[in-house]
């Protein structure tokens, strides 16, 4: 006697799950383990600033104030794009080659992690200076990969510490000058 089994497409669709999630928890539980996730990163990325505060005089061709950003727990190999906003809101890279370093731009061109996952660059600020360009402000420096995913992130301000005078004219033409006050992210 020839007996079929035959087989709803309910219980094979059941029978399919399982398979899959019998899978999942196979491939989990002899996967090799690793450090960096999915996309590529550690979930470790960390950076920091030679100063928190950084004194320059606004509305100059170029400024000479140089910061330090240095990072840690990065993919080695990663290439790495610095970025600060600007007075417009506008994304500045401050990770291209500086050439003579006069118009500003980091010492490290490219910047890549080395094998530990550390970096190391130096950003002069140049014409983020000049007016209608950078300004002084709480700004967030943002560290990227070269697909521009955000890895980390450090607060700069950028403070006039050395020239703090504000102009005021009344209404008969007189000029009065008077020291600005230092905003409360920029006092020391």
């Amino acid at each position: 006697m020839i007996s079929t089994a035959m087989m709803t497409k309910r219980g094979g669709f059941l029978l399919m799950a399982m398979g899959l999630l019998a899978g999942l928890v196979l491939a989990t539980m002899f996967g090799g383990g690793s450090t960096a996730k999915a996309d590529g990163h550690t979930g470790f990325e960390e950076v920091r600033t030679s100063v928190l505060q950084a004194d320059f005089q606004p509305g100059q061709s170029r400024e000479t104030t140089e910061v330090w950003f240095q990072g840690s727990g990065f993919t080695p190999g990663t290439e790495l794009i610095i970025l600060i906003g600007d007075s417009n809101g506008v994304l500045t890279d401050i990770t291209i080659p500086a050439g003579s370093r006069k118009d500003g731009g980091g010492s490290v061109y490219p910047l890549l992690a080395n094998e530990d996952g550390a970096w190391a660059t130096e950003w002069r600020i140049g014409r983020f200076s000049r007016n209608g360009v950078g300004g002084e402000g709480l700004f967030s420096v943002l560290i990227m990969d070269a697909n521009f995913n955000q890895l980390a992130t450090t607060p700069l301000a950028l403070c006039n510490l050395t020239e703090r005078q504000l102009e005021e004219t009344d209404e008969a033409g007189n000029v009065t000058v008077e020291a600005a006050p230092i905003p409360a992210y920029c006092e020391s």
